[in-house]
């Protein structure tokens, strides 16, 4: 049997075996007409060629192009965009993006030179809870990332964590006592 690729307009012919295989896949005969795709098309179209140019490089001669299904396509998760075919940005949009960056990074800093200047009580009532109510129950760890790290917590302590020197959580110290 004769089937059209529907991207370009080759005929290829199709076996009885293959043929059972794709009626089972798309349920009739007629959906899979609707979403033929022949080898060379597939292959190009798998490397991010547009179909359009597909159809332009592998139209028979003497066919005239015709509309793709692009929906057929999609559902055959073959209609992917080209790399490098970024929308290029104006010097206004630039502009812009630059100030935002620029805004984004003082900002960051400003939080940064905050957070240094109530770092002791925040710490301190992050790990202990408000009014210390979690200091009998050993506290509450703020990176327990470092603290279960072995490679970093060999000796029992959280060093590299940023908040150990106002932290209250004692788990800390009891790893301490253990490792000796």
């Amino acid at each position: 049997m004769l089937v059209e690729c529907i991207v370009s307009g080759i005929q290829k012919k199709v076996f009885k075996s293959g043929l059972d295989k794709k009626i089972a896949k798309f349920g009739s005969l007629e959906e899979f007409q609707k979403h033929f795709i022949c080898r060379e098309a597939k292959k190009l179209l798998k490397n991010k060629i547009p179909a359009d140019e597909v159809q332009k490089k592998l139209l028979p001669k003497g066919r005239q192009p015709f509309s793709i299904n692009y929906q057929a396509l999609a559902r055959l998760k073959l209609l992917k965009k080209a790399k490098g075919n970024k929308k290029k940005l104006s010097e206004e949009e630039l502009r812009i993006q630059q100030e935002q960056t620029e805004k984004n990074e003082r900002e960051y800093h400003e939080f940064q030179e905050r957070l240094k200047t109530c770092s002791k009580t925040w710490v301190e009532w992050a790990t202990g809870g408000p009014n210390q109510c979690q200091v009998s129950q050993g506290g509450t760890c703020i990176r327990p990332d470092i603290y279960y790290n072995n490679e970093y917590n060999r000796a029992g302590r959280c060093s590299p964590c940023p908040y150990h020197e106002h932290c209250l959580c004692t788990n800390k110290e009891l790893k301490k006592l253990a490792a000796q």
